[in-house]
């Protein structure tokens, strides 16, 4: 008799572990569904973006003329090239496109053939 309670004894302790075993297959299931990957993502990220633009201000408002600084040197730098060509072009005339005269249109030649 001590063998069929110990039997069922374990067939329950299996029958529990089954159970558990398959609600937590469940669980990863569910996290590991495409879609729900992609909201824990776009919610990570939203939260980082968000921290560090939170960040930012508070630096900005901290040190207001250290930032106005930095934005100005930055703009500095994307412009560089539009600067140096109006300072190496400060001193030039103009040409003329066409002069004082008009000049006459000449008529093509027509193709030699052979």
């Amino acid at each position: 008799m001590s063998t069929d309670l110990e039997l069922l004894a374990a067939e329950a302790q299996v029958q529990a572990a089954r159970s558990r075993m398959f609600a937590t297959l469940g669980e990863v299931q569910a996290r590991l569904k495409p879609s729900n990957l992609a909201q824990d993502a776009v919610e990570t990220a939203a939260q980082g973006i968000a921290s560090t633009a939170r960040k930012g201000a508070e630096a900005v408002r901290a040190r207001p003329f250290a930032a106005a600084a930095i934005a100005g040197t930055v703009g500095l730098v994307f412009a560089r090239g539009w600067i140096a060509d109006l300072l190496r072009h400060r001193n030039e005339t103009p040409s003329a496109a066409d002069g004082l005269n008009r000049k006459k249109k000449t008529a093509a030649k027509p193709a030699k053939k052979g």
